[in-house]
Formats: C-alpha cells, structure tokens, sequence
C-alpha cells in the first residue's frame, strides 16, 4: 500500500513538473531565438504589447521605401534628359552662329559648309531625341517603349526634310516670308510626313500633358522630364514646340544651297530664321530649367523620406527588438529554473511514502 501511495505520488508531482519543464523549455528556445535573430518575435502574435505599434509602422516603412525608389528612377531619368537637353541646346547655339555667319558674310563656300553642318546637326538631333534611360526613351513621354523619332531618328532623310527642301527651292518664285510660313506650316502639320511617333504628333500643349508622372509622396504626382514635341501656342514665328523649331530652322538651312546667296530672298531667309531661333534657345533653357526646379524638388523630398524612414525605423526598432541585456539575464533565470525541475524530478524517484508524510 505504501508503494501504491508513493508511485501515485510520485507520478501526480513529476507529471506537474514535466508541464513546468515543456513550458520553460518552450520560452528558452524563444529566447534563445530572440537573442540570435535581434528581435522579440518573428511573429506580430509574439510581441505582446508591442503588436499592434509593429502592425501600424511597417506600411508606413514600406510605402516610404516605394516613394524613395521612385525618385531615384526619376532622377536617373532627369539627369539623362537634361544632359540630352543640353547638348541640343548646344546644336541651337550652333546654329545661330552659322546664321550670323551667312548673314554677314555669304560666299558659296561659306553656305556649302553651313548646308553640311546643319545636316551633320539634323542626324545629331534625331539621335538626341531618341535617348533611352534603361529600356525606355526619355523623350517618348507616356509611351516609353517607342522611339520619339521614326525610322531610327534619320531627320534628314524624312519626309518633313524633304517637303521643306522643295519649299525652299521655290524660293525666287515664291517670296522669302512665304518660304517661311510655308516650312513652320509643314513642320507644325503632325499628320503626313511627321517625323515623330504617332503619339507626339500632336499639338505643343497636349503633347507637354503626355509627361511621365512619379508618385514620391502622398500628394499629387510629379511631372519628370521633357516629351519631344511640347510646348504652348503657336505664333507667326513658331510652331509653338522648341524642338520642333529647331528641326525646321535645320532643315531650312540645310536646303539653302538652292537658294542666291547674298540675294534680298536668302537674307530675309536667314534673318527670319535668327527670329526664330532666339526663341528656340530660350524655350530649350526653360526646360533645361523647369528640370533642375524638379531635381532639385526631388533631392529635397528624398531627404525628407530618409529622415521619416530612420525615426519610423527606429520606433520600429523599438517595438520588435530585444534588450539583449535583459534578455541575458531572463535565459540565465530560465535555465536555472530547468536545472531545478531536473534535479527535483531525479530526487523524487527515490522517495518513500514517508517522504510525503
């Protein structure tokens, strides 16, 4: 009977220690994962008091990151376009030393080499204009996949150089400020013989709507870069897009061998032509402009996102991670409680019933 009383004792005593002894296993091996992996829980169940902080602040982590990332695929972008803007802001500069060149000194070598120069800058242009960030044309606006400029941006060989070309010859039969109109009406027609993809064969004002727009913060959308063909109002003197301007007033030099040089008709040609291209400059200077406005826009909010980014880190930080410290000293208390239930289990086996009594 005595043997009974102790086995049932026994059995009673030890299996409420091995439930104490699975338990405190269990939040060892948790806390030896904490200490290994830095953090309080892998799951927001595990942080306690601290879920519901966790839950909220990670969003907010990972929408900051998001933003971020587009701004620096919109910098990427501006920063090749600008480059691109420049140099073609150099071909205008260009041009309009060629056009003083002919206006105060014209000899049939002097327009044999502005015609060769003009072309040599139509080829530039269109392989300008068909500049790629990555995989897509940064001049394409929302069509990035396709080429601003048809037939591998081959301008001197298109229609358009090809219509203006016959216009200019006309010139003699017809007056210099009709050659004029003629070629900016050509070159603003965005039907037949338009250089640009059907998507920028539009007007200036609907074509500066077409801009990419990154998302970089909960506010409206940011316009990044220049499409091809934008621009405002046409006028007398412009076709309204500077880019476009551009590409006419080429073409009309790079046709002048057709033309008397040092004629009344060449002169007024050339002078109509330094019109035009004055603005032309300044258009390309105020998208040069616009875009460092936007970079500089972007480098500010991106600060600002870092900074939003470390204190919502850091409160993150303080939600999820362990005080290794303290967590030191728990493991230590949990193991000394195991090595106590251990040795009780191994003592108990040993004793009577008079050892209950």
């Amino acid at each position: 009977m005595a043997g009974v009383v102790a086995t049932y004792a026994y059995n009673t005593a030890s299996s409420q220690l091995l439930l104490g002894i699975s338990n405190l296993s269990q939040l060892n091996d948790s806390q030896k994962t904490a200490t290994a992996s830095g953090v309080k829980s892998t799951t927001y169940a595990g942080l306690g008091s601290s879920r519901s902080q966790a839950i909220s602040l990670q969003p907010a982590i990972t929408q900051i990151g998001a933003w971020t990332g587009n701004i620096t695929t919109a910098q990427n972008t501006l920063s090749t376009t600008q480059t691109a803007v420049q140099q073609i802001s150099s071909i205008a500069n260009d041009l309009n030393d060629t056009l003083a060149t002919l206006q105060s000194n014209v000899s049939a070598d002097g327009v044999a080499t502005a015609v060769s120069a003009a072309k040599n800058a139509l080829n530039s242009l269109g392989s300008l204009l068909n500049t790629k960030q990555g995989s897509t044309y940064v001049f394409s606006g929302q069509d990035l996949q396709t080429a601003p400029v048809s037939d591998n941006g081959n301008l001197v060989n298109s229609t358009l150089a090809s219509n203006i070309q016959s216009i200019v010859a006309s010139t003699g039969s017809t007056s210099a400020q009709d050659v004029l109109a003629s070629t900016l009406q050509a070159s603003a027609d965005t039907t037949a013989g338009d250089p640009f993809s059907a998507s920028l064969s539009t007007d200036p004002e609907t074509a500066s709507g077409q801009s990419v727009k990154a998302i970089v913060s909960q506010g409206a959308p940011v316009a990044i870069g220049v499409v091809a063909t934008q621009g405002g109002a046409a006028t007398d003197v412009s076709t309204g897009s500077p880019i476009r301007d551009l590409m006419r007033n080429l073409m009309v030099v790079a046709s002048l061998g057709s033309v008397s040089a040092g004629s009344d008709s060449f002169n007024a040609i050339v002078k109509g032509l330094q019109q035009t291209n004055t603005s032309v400059v300044t258009g390309l200077s105020d998208m040069a402009g616009q875009m460092g406005v936007t970079q500089n826009s972007l480098t500010v909010q991106s600060s600002a996102l870092g900074q939003m980014n470390s204190m919502l880190t850091d409160q993150l930080g303080k939600a999820k991670d362990v005080d290794l410290a303290q967590l030191s000293v728990q493991m230590t208390d949990t193991q000394n409680q195991l090595e106590a239930s251990y040795s009780i289990i191994s003592k108990m086996k040993g004793m009577t019933l008079a050892s209950y009594l």
